[in-house]
């Protein structure tokens, strides 16, 4: 065999390397890079579903909030239909007003009819017993037991007559005391009823007397 014989086939064995070393390379580029893309693929893929679940659960709790308002404002509008039916009309509230005033003004207007008639009472009996000579009466109905300054006469010591003078008689008979024993008597004494014989004005001067004694 001849010298370029062996030249060119080691040339075409070189050659066949070169083209396959050059195929292996560019054949390891191409899958490297059908990683990489199914690598950005997945990426954009977990991206999506992280999104598409953050939106659908703020529409879920945007959806829980609205409700919620909804059942609030439902709630408040019933409450406020129920406290407006419990409320008597206005005219119903102002007749009840004014009929609790009318009864308040009728209840009042016998208490001052009684202080009234009272008091009318009073002056005409004040009026009545500044009228009625007191000293003429005790003198004619009094006189002959209590003698005339209400010591009490001589002959009626034996029947206990008191001295109507002493400060402790006095502190013990008030003016009513006086005035109900000259109308009622006194049980077990002398002192008998005069309700038949004088009115009212003059046992009520004549006690009026006997108090300022």
């Amino acid at each position: 065999m001849s010298l370029k014989t062996v030249l060119r086939i080691t040339r075409n064995v070189g050659l066949c390397a070169a083209v396959t070393l050059v195929a292996c390379d560019s054949g390891a580029k191409a899958e490297e890079k059908k990683v990489e893309e199914k690598k950005v693929e997945a990426t954009a893929d977990d991206a999506k579903a992280a999104a598409d679940a953050k939106a659908a659960a703020d529409a879920k709790a945007a959806a829980d909030a609205k409700a919620a308002a909804d059942a609030k404002a439902a709630e408040d509008a019933k409450a406020a239909e129920d406290a407006k039916a419990a409320e008597p009309p206005e005219g119903d509230a102002k007749a009840a007003e004014g009929d609790a005033k009318a009864a308040e003004g009728e209840a009042k207007a016998p208490e001052a009819k009684k202080t009234e008639a009272k008091k009318t009472e009073a002056k005409k009996t004040e009026d009545t017993s500044a009228k009625i000579d007191a000293k003429a009466l005790y003198d004619q109905k009094c006189k002959v037991c209590h003698a005339a300054d209400g010591k009490g006469a001589e002959n009626q010591k034996k029947n206990n007559i008191p001295d109507m003078t002493a400060k402790d008689w006095q502190g013990k008979h008030s003016k009513a005391a006086v005035v109900k024993a000259i109308a009622d008597g006194v049980d077990g004494t002398k002192m008998k009823p005069f309700k038949e014989k004088l009115s009212k004005e003059e046992i009520d001067a004549v006690a009026a007397f006997v108090k300022k004694m």
